[in-house]
């Protein structure tokens, strides 16, 4: 059995007691692995009790040790069964942090951590496969980006791992700080600046302090790397991290003459140039550092700006961790979109572009781009809802996208949402003579649509999760199996 700690280490990271309710123990205890959940729970494991709002982890200690753990960390001492041994702290979630904190050390894999306003799990994605294709990468799943889903991330990375690629997620001020200092990245990643989550912190400026907390927890010698094309983000960047770390920046350029005049106080800075977009995005890498491969071209079977970009994010951390640029380059090739994240699906019927996971104005901008060169030759029609959590802003927010929508001229928008006429405002300042279509709900533009589609159409789905436009986007690519 893999022994990953000692129980004796497990008390001295988080600072607690043991108790020993009675089992006979003849030598050193040691954990093979830590869980939280007594469904996936295995032989010599940790069981550590978390109480949520809608369960009780402290309920499940017995069955815990009934299936095989070897101890329990709980926060109160009478959870600890007769006849087995437990860790009493006074949080366990934190504990679980202090855990995480200690292994990531003891694991000894180089740690790459990933936040940002938008993109940030596209951008973890991509990394992961560049970084993972000549080096052993374990990185976090699905949405595991929070104080528990970051430790057990950490926590379950095989003991062969040479690299991590984590996602810190918020809502407020001090959490990504929190996250960090588990962490302690050596490589710490801001996709961009944008104003998700304005709702809660009141403007963008507050927006950028929390998502540059990230920095705290840089290990020494660590490095920044942000998106220099946001310049709120990269003038902050450069005047304010601190000394004793590194930055570099990603860019894209016009045309290789753009790739001589590097950003002032920038020690690193890869760009994208030439970038040609079509069936999919092709684009020439330069970078200032000679250590870099030049003039390399790639090919993604993905549309996008914002994928350029996160490509040359997942270049740039490849060259970091000494992985081999030329097997990342072929995973960024090989690279296939997320579902819900410009998932692009050819039914033989329509072309559907699936971007309903979320929404915020970066991602609706991006998404219309997408739309205008993957339905080339097509009929482009937006299906569109609202953005939610933006407060006050929404609606300046939506007229603004509205404006971006316009200048598209797509062939057909149809609109949804508490903010739908602020949208509309702003479409209607354009010169495109957009025609759109107000929908009252979800039902109603899945109603309108079908009455509108014809084969041949290129569909983009965005909007909000709460709006449930992935059905929407699935019914329609299932149209065209009929």
């Amino acid at each position: 059995m893999r022994k990953m700690m000692s129980l004796d280490e497990v008390c001295g990271a988080v600072k607690g007691r043991i108790v020993n309710k009675g089992r006979i123990v003849s030598d050193v205890v040691f954990i093979s692995g830590v869980s939280k959940d007594t469904r996936t729970i295995e032989e010599g494991n940790l069981y550590v009790a978390i109480d949520g709002e809608n369960f009780k982890g402290h309920d499940f200690c017995l069955q815990a040790l009934d299936k095989g753990a070897c101890a329990v960390l709980v926060s109160d001492e009478s959870k600890i069964p007769v006849g087995h041994i437990g860790i009493v702290t006074d949080d366990t979630v934190k504990a679980l942090g202090d855990i995480a904190g200690y292994y990531r050390f003891k694991l000894g894999a180089k740690v790459i951590a990933v936040t940002g306003s938008v993109g940030k799990t596209t951008t973890r994605e991509m990394v992961a496969a560049a970084v993972g294709a000549s080096k052993k990468t374990w990185s976090t799943k699905f949405n595991e980006n929070n104080e528990i889903g970051l430790p057990m991330t950490i926590l379950t990375a095989p003991e062969d791992s040479e690299v991590l690629v984590l996602e810190m997620g918020m809502r407020l001020r001090g959490e990504i700080s929190y996250l960090t200092n588990i962490a302690c990245p050596d490589i710490a990643l801001i996709t961009n600046i944008g104003y998700s989550h304005i709702e809660r912190l009141g403007s963008r400026e507050e927006i950028r302090l929390a998502k540059t907390e990230i920095v705290e927890g840089l290990t020494e010698g660590g490095i920044l790397v942000v998106n220099a094309d946001d310049e709120f983000l990269f003038d902050y960047s450069r005047n304010n991290i601190p000394i004793g770390h590194g930055l570099a920046g990603v860019k894209l350029v016009s045309d290789d003459s753009c790739c001589n005049d590097h950003v002032t106080n920038c020690p690193f800075m890869i760009y994208a140039s030439n970038i040609e977009y079509g069936e999919g995005s092709d684009f020439t890498v330069k970078a200032t550092s000679e250590s870099f491969p030049d003039d390399i071209r790639v090919h993604l079977n993905i549309n996008g700006r914002h994928n350029v970009r996160n490509a040359l994010f997942a270049l740039l951390c490849a060259h970091l961790t000494g992985a081999d640029i030329s097997a990342a380059v072929k995973a960024l090739e090989d690279y296939r979109d997320m579902k819900g994240r410009g998932q692009t699906i050819d039914n033989g019927r329509y072309i559907i572009i699936n971007d309903a996971y979320n929404a915020a104005p970066e991602s609706m901008e991006a998404a219309f781009f997408n739309l205008s060169v993957t339905g080339r030759g097509h009929r482009k029609v937006a299906v569109l809802g609202g953005m939610l959590e933006l407060g006050d802003w929404a609606g300046r927010l939506h007229e603004e996208i509205g404006r971006d929508c316009g200048r598209y001229g797509f062939d057909k928008i149809f609109v949804t949402g508490d903010n739908r006429e602020d949208f509309v405002r702003g479409l209607l300042e354009t010169d495109n003579d957009p025609d759109y279509v107000y929908c009252d709900d979800t039902e109603d533009v899945k109603n309108k649509l079908s009455d509108y589609i014809k084969e041949g159409d290129c569909i983009l789905f965005k909007a909000s999760n709460a709006f449930r436009f992935e059905s929407l986007a699935a019914y329609f690519a299932s149209e065209g199996e009929k």
